[in-house]
């Protein structure tokens, strides 16, 4: 019998009870531990017309900083800016504009300057000494007529517009603007014209920073060059309303 012919005896004689080689188990990857959330307070107020809106706020301090959101996110997207600038020493208050969120009432922007005025209003209660008004998109473009009025200390604004539904910026708005303010837009977003446009007319005096690639509002601060532009952003809200050290 040859070779060959006594291996294939020996394999059948095996057969299914023949040793078999163990394969060594998969190694699963550790898991990643996420991140923990940016700590805050739960926080509601009232607007003049009644509507409970849901707020946060990070940090303490007398110098404060209010956050209103862009139409397609809420106030969580503000929760990795909010807690930079508590570190730094302020007091952040985020919310949800009416119909987001926990925040009663119907979406649309015909409420949102009485929301940011209510956010205002209840951080002067709680002890504000001075405070600026960072706004994305829609929630800049609400920023524009109650900064006019409120008189904060500084004033940021991204991606803005002139219009969104029933929420207009006027130019004589743009121009009445008496804060230092901070225009910061996005190369490859739609809004980049508008917003362009809109910082010369505030006056020649503004600044525009422009992100070199897209994202919208608040999305900036992820783009690729979103670090440094956060940066800047701090860096003025530093100069114009100097945080409790």
């Amino acid at each position: 019998m040859t070779s060959c012919t006594l291996w294939i005896a020996l394999m059948l004689a095996l057969g299914a009870g023949g040793p078999v080689l163990a394969r060594a188990p998969k190694q699963k990857a550790p898991a990643q531990a996420e991140a923990p959330k940016p700590a805050f307070t739960a926080v509601s107020f009232t607007t003049d017309d009644g509507i409970k809106l849901d707020g946060r706020r990070y940090g303490k301090g007398g110098s404060w900083i209010i956050l209103s959101h862009q139409s397609n996110r809420d106030q969580a997207a503000w929760e990795d800016f909010a807690a930079a600038l508590a570190k730094d020493g302020y007091t952040v208050l985020s919310y949800d504009f009416r119909g987001y969120g926990a925040s009663q009432g119907k979406q649309g922007p015909a409420g949102n300057v009485s929301d940011l005025n209510a956010a205002i209003a209840y951080a002067r209660t709680q002890g504000a000494q001075r405070f600026g008004l960072v706004g994305a998109s829609m929630g800049a473009m609400a920023t524009v007529p109650v900064a006019v009025a409120a008189s904060p200390q500084a004033v940021v604004l991204l991606s803005i517009a002139p219009s969104y539904g029933s929420l207009v910026v006027r130019d004589d708005d743009l121009k009445a603007l008496a804060a230092p303010r901070l225009f910061v837009s996005a190369k490859y977003d739609g809004s980049h014209a508008d917003t362009e446009r809109m910082a010369a007319t505030a006056g020649v005096a503004d600044t525009l920073i422009v992100s070199k690639g897209g994202g919208h509002g608040v999305d900036i601060f992820g783009s690729a060059d979103g670090a440094a532009i956060q940066q800047k952003v701090v860096a003025f809200l530093e100069t114009n309303v100097p945080p409790a050290k």
